[in-house]
């Protein structure tokens, strides 16, 4: 029996675009895209954190250019209260405390409040860290790419541990298309999903027992999970300019549709997505 894992579904901040470059057929008015980050508590091993959503730390690092041009055309709204750190100690507790944090990828919107929690060690996919310390001093290839290393802390590669070292353990079988995942803390109670094709290694989360329901953490997989079950793609300029493998982001869009329709029971949560944070928060 793995260990019951307390969930937490936070906002921290959004940037502004067309609805439609996150879901076909959704329109051209401009809208907001919240970024969401989940707060864990393991009974074992204390606060964790599966991203971070945005920070400060984002406007700095986009406040020159060529960097600039990456805040121009997503910008972000962060009021002071919506911040991660300000979010935690509302909750009673310190950044310090923060254990783990477990990175679905290096884009700017998840990884903006890295520097925050100088305590942590990260965990993230081998091939999706190698890529992005690559791109050090790299700055138009990085900004291109939606990367932004300067969020990464001075000691970062000290601190940094690979998921894919971790156990396999299988999925239950009603998790088809997903076989897989990485045992982060050797009890089945965070399993790391490999998600491919958005990033050079996205690392989705299984959680078996969240408060007692079934929950997978699916970070850029899909922006819109109504869209997602309905199979509606987003255009193809996103999924050319967004995603690093374009074949396998729609593989992985597709099995996670599939897996939403045949496990209504499952709680899939998008980073971006409202819907599903408000079914998150009904079900809370």
């Amino acid at each position: 029996m793995s260990a019951s894992i307390d969930v937490a579904w936070l906002r921290v901040g959004s940037c502004r675009h067309l609805a439609c470059m996150a879901a076909r057929g959704a329109g051209l008015r401009p809208v907001d895209f919240p970024s969401y980050c989940a707060l864990l508590r393991h009974p074992a091993r204390g606060w964790m954190l599966y991203d971070t959503g945005y920070a400060a730390h984002f406007l700095k690092a986009t406040a020159t250019f060529p960097e600039r041009l990456y805040g121009s055309l997503l910008p972000v709204n962060l009021p002071a209260e919506a911040c991660l750190s300000a979010q935690l100690a509302r909750r009673g507790i310190r950044c310090e405390e923060i254990t783990t944090v477990i990175v679905s990828h290096y884009h700017g919107d998840h990884v903006a409040g890295l520097r925050d929690f100088p305590q942590a060690r990260f965990i993230a996919l081998r091939a999706e860290s190698e890529h992005v310390l690559a791109l050090r001093g790299k700055r138009w290839r990085a900004t291109l790419q939606g990367r932004l290393p300067g969020l990464l802390p001075d000691d970062f590669s000290a601190r940094l541990e690979h998921a894919d070292h971790y156990p396999q353990r299988p999925l239950p079988a009603w998790m088809a298309p997903f076989r897989d995942g990485f045992d982060l803390f050797g009890d089945g109670s965070l399993l790391g999903v490999v998600l491919p094709g958005h990033s050079h290694g996205q690392l989705g989360l299984c959680i078996p027992d969240a408060s007692g329901r079934p929950l997978l953490l699916v970070a850029d997989a899909c922006y819109s999970l109504p869209a997602c079950r309905e199979g509606r793609l987003p255009p193809a300029a996103t999924q050319w300019f967004s995603n690093s493998a374009v074949r396998c982001y729609r593989e992985t869009f597709t099995g996670v549709g599939e897996l939403a329709r045949r496990e209504p029971s499952l709680l899939i949560l998008p980073s971006h997505c409202e819907v599903a944070a408000e079914a998150f928060h009904a079900r809370s």
